[in-house]
This record gives C-alpha cells, structure tokens and sequence, in this order.
C-alpha cells in the first residue's frame, strides 16, 4: 500500500494488513526465508505507524490482534502494545514464552528480557 493510500485506509484494513503480514512474517520465520520476512516485516511497520497515528482507535485495534488465533500475530501486537498497555502486553508475551519451543516462543522471550532491560524504542 502506498503512503497516500495508507492514510485513506480504514482501520478494518490497516488491521487485516498487519494480521496478514504478522502471520506471513512468522510462517517466513520457521521456514528460514529472511527475504520473505525481512518485506513482511516492512508491512508490519507500515501497517503499525499508521495505526499508531490513529489514537485511541489505533491502540484499540491493536489490542484486539493481542487475541488472534495465530500466536505470530499475538506476539508481534503485544511487542506494540507495550508501548500503551504494559501489563496486558507483557501477560500475553509470558504466555507466548512458556509455550511450545520454536520461533514464537523465542521472539516473545527475547522482547520481554530486551523491554525489560529498557531497551525497546517505540520511535
């Protein structure tokens, strides 16, 4: 999607473009295609700055990826939402790092030791 577009999006499609790219990203991940990823992870970006400049709507959106079906989905939300909503975000990477081993477990892992640590910019 283009810059010009992105801002005429509507929520229901920045939120299907930041769900379709999280899940794309995470299969991308366990496959070892970084190519794949590293575009999927531009989408999400993408998809996240805009939300993120829509205010309370944005924020809530986001929230409501946190109860995806699709861990990579839920953890890639609960990275952002820690920036608004610590606590709820930080229950649902505990619960994606006490899950089963693999890429999703890790991710969660890793951002909660690196959030925890004070090092996570949200700029």
């Amino acid at each position: 999607m283009k810059q010009e577009s992105l801002s005429r999006a509507s929520i229901q499609e920045l939120k299907s473009m930041y769900e379709e790219a999280a899940s794309l990203h995470g299969r991308a991940s366990v496959s070892g295609n970084h190519r794949a990823a590293n575009a999927q992870y531009k989408r999400i970006a993408t998809a996240w700055r805009e939300l993120r400049g829509r205010g309370d709507e944005g924020r809530s959106t986001l929230t409501e990826l946190i109860r995806s079906g699709n861990p990579a989905v839920r953890a890639w939300a609960a990275s952002h939402v820690l920036e608004f909503a610590p606590e709820l975000a930080e229950a649902e990477l505990e619960r994606l790092a006490s899950g089963p081993p693999g890429v999703t477990r890790l991710d969660a892992e890793l951002t909660l030791s690196e959030w925890r640590a004070g090092n996570l910019r949200f700029d």
